[in-house]
């Protein structure tokens, strides 16, 4: 039915009505030959102007107003929803007042105490572990993910380890590998911490209890570096711990135990020899001859080792091994080799001579 088509029939019905004010539906229908549905619709244009209100005891169960009563009713409506709008509105005011003066200063509090803070000194990153060492209450958690050597913080761990907080590590396999490192970790675990090993870690990372973190600033040191040279973002976020923590558990459950799985420890018996015999001087035939082993068996086990330290070449492997104490199990050969290694074996080596020197300089 068009618009058009029902305007005319409510006009025709409400004329009808006017006329009859017990009208009845069937006789409308029989008269005009409306269905009941088409008087239906008409019906309900009229009462949605106004012009028609149910009335239960009329035949019909409507009754018709007038257009003035209709209008009068219309406006009274429309006023209505007005108020109830303009009430809403400063219901909305004052609740956004509300918000504004009694709920975002304690808001603003807690993004305070949340904040992130950003240490580029090692001495304040320093400084922030020692507070929170001397808070902890639950437990410490720390990811190490380098082959450098790293100050382990040891009267930091004892005093916590003995007021009886729990500590877990996780170390790279090639840094805990590395005799000192191992050796420190050795009396970490003795004392009560617990110690796994991984081939890869994400990051540094250090948590304690579930209100502090501390990880690298990654991208905030100059030249856009991974965070390295020293700067650390300290998180006091409860959230973010949380999620920090996460990654931790799921790094710890995937790692092994230091001292049941020793495949990242360095070096082996056939490693050991073949870093004593490059130490002595003797090219990769000579070492494979010795051994029984093949050149290529030789060149192998050499790039372990080089791969395992971090090192670029034979030169620099020697002064790792050196600095890492790979050799100082045996000081005869290692002064042996330091005083009589020639320069014309250096190319040809890994002149612990050498290293040894460098070592020391660099230390120094």
């Amino acid at each position: 039915m068009t618009d058009d088509l029902l305007r005319a029939r409510a006009q025709e019905l409400y004329a009808l009505a006017l006329a009859d004010a017990d009208w009845a539906p069937e006789s409308v229908c029989a008269l005009t030959g409306w269905s009941h549905e088409e008087l239906d619709a008409a019906v309900r244009c009229l009462a949605d102007l106004g012009l028609a209100a149910q009335f239960p005891s009329s035949r019909s169960g409507w009754s018709v107003h007038s257009p003035a009563t209709a209008m009068a009713q219309l406006i009274e409506g429309s006023r209505r929803r007005t108020d109830d709008l303009v009430q809403t509105i400063t219901n909305a005011h004052t609740a956004l007042s509300r918000v504004a003066a009694d709920f975002q200063p304690v808001h603003m509090r807690h993004l305070a105490e949340a904040r992130v803070e950003v240490a580029v000194q090692p001495a304040q990153i320093a400084a922030i572990l020692d507070e929170a060492a001397s808070t902890v209450t639950t437990e410490i958690l720390s990811m190490h993910a380098s082959v450098q050597e790293e100050h382990l913080g040891d009267s930091r761990n004892r005093d916590a380890l003995s007021r009886g907080v729990r500590q877990r590590s996780i170390y790279l396999a090639t840094a805990a590998a590395v005799p000192n490192i191992r050796t420190h970790l050795r009396t970490f675990v003795n004392d009560g911490g617990e110690v796994r090993t991984t081939a890869t870690l994400p990051m540094k990372m250090i948590i304690v209890d579930h209100t502090l973190a501390v990880v690298p600033a990654l991208g905030l040191d100059e030249g856009g570096g991974d965070g390295d040279a020293g700067s650390a973002m300290v998180l006091r976020s409860p959230a973010m711990v949380a999620v920090l923590r996460q990654m931790f558990e799921h790094c710890w459950a995937a790692a092994s135990d230091l001292f049941t799985d020793d495949v990242g420890a360095a070096p082996a018996a056939r490693h050991r020899e073949v870093v004593r015999l490059l130490a002595s001087g003797l090219t990769d035939e000579a070492i494979g001859r010795k051994l029984g082993l093949s050149d290529r068996t030789v060149r192998r086990i050499v790039a372990e080792l080089m791969q395992q330290i971090g090192a670029d070449s034979r030169f620099q492997a020697g002064v790792k091994m050196v600095r890492l104490g790979w050799l100082d199990d045996d000081p005869a050969l290692l002064d042996d080799v330091v005083g009589s290694t020639s320069a014309g074996r250096v190319g040809s080596s890994l002149s612990v001579s050498a290293a040894s020197s460098t070592g020391r300089a660099a230390d120094s």
